[in-house]
């Protein structure tokens, strides 16, 4: 079951006053009918119904709720300062956080669910009256990471993890096209991708020449053609997946060779390689030749 808000809030009047002796009423849902919250998370000890602010407009109990309610803020003369329906929700710790609420302190760390359904956590305290939508200097978003569903429709720009665990990236509203190198609507979103020269191009081919900087799909046996060592910068990469049922060759050019990792124990140097099936790999240039990561 989830707690009531922050554990440590505080409420004021219209001038900032705090709420002393002010009263957080809590009823079932669209109702007056009270119902209890609990000063325990076993949901063992009821709170008093009112909640009576102490002097410095916070509850002097802990608020532990079950299930959904509509909750009254009213001063000490019972004046009503707010009223929200509803509030709470699911009985699960899983579920911590709950609406922003206009009228309540929030401290550094504090997560709520803003007017626009996002997650925002806030970054300054005391935090209040700042809605998380128009105060990114009180607020910073917070997006959850999604595991692709193919019944899902994807906004351009949201990543995504399929379930290898490899991160994707929209390039257009998507729905219902798995993600896939060479796909028109997906492109990785892996560190070092970033550094790539151009990373709008993803390109499946059956056999040729390779271009630096590039992501491939190769979907036959090939032969396939390093690009000189020579004509490449050190760092420039070269990212390889293929057809799970091929095994590509890929050659060096010229006098060109492939070392496989730069340690001693792994320093042989090759003029072609056969890539297994299921192995993936990067082809990293050092400006003479190619290593094999």
């Amino acid at each position: 079951m989830p707690r009531y808000i922050s554990p440590q809030v505080q409420y004021f009047d219209s001038l900032g006053v705090p709420l002393n002796a002010g009263k957080l009423f809590f009823y079932e849902p669209s109702t007056l009918v009270l119902k209890n919250t609990f000063s325990d998370s076993s949901l063992a000890v009821p709170n008093t119904n009112p909640v009576i602010l102490a002097v410095n407009g916070s509850p002097s109990v802990d608020i532990w709720l079950n299930g959904t309610y509509r909750v009254i803020l009213k001063d000490s003369l019972d004046n009503v300062i707010w009223d929200k329906d509803p509030v709470g929700g699911d009985n699960s710790d899983r579920v911590p956080w709950t609406n922003w609420v206009s009228g309540i302190t929030y401290d550094t760390g504090n997560v709520v669910v803003a007017s626009n359904d996002r997650y925002y956590v806030a970054i300054q305290e005391p935090n209040l009256n700042q809605d998380p939508t128009t105060s990114p200097a009180w607020w910073s978003e917070i997006r959850l990471l999604r595991v692709y569903n193919a019944s899902e429709t994807y906004p351009a720009n949201t990543v995504i993890q399929d379930t290898s665990g490899f991160l994707w990236r929209s390039k257009v509203l998507t729905a219902g096209a798995a993600p896939v190198l060479g796909s028109a609507f997906w492109e990785p979103a892996i560190d070092g991708f970033a550094a790539l020269s151009d990373q709008s191009t993803i390109t499946n081919i059956a056999s040729g020449a390779l271009a630096k900087n590039r992501f491939y799909r190769l979907t036959a046996a090939g032969p396939f053609t390093l690009p000189l060592a020579s004509t490449t910068n050190s760092g420039d990469k070269i990212f390889i997946v293929h057809d799970p049922d091929v095994e590509p060759v890929v050659n060096a050019s010229g006098g060109d060779v492939i070392r496989f990792g730069t340690t001693v124990l792994s320093a042989a140097n090759y003029t072609g390689v056969v890539l297994n099936v299921g192995f993936s790999c990067i082809f990293v240039s050092n400006g003479t030749r190619w290593e094999l990561n």
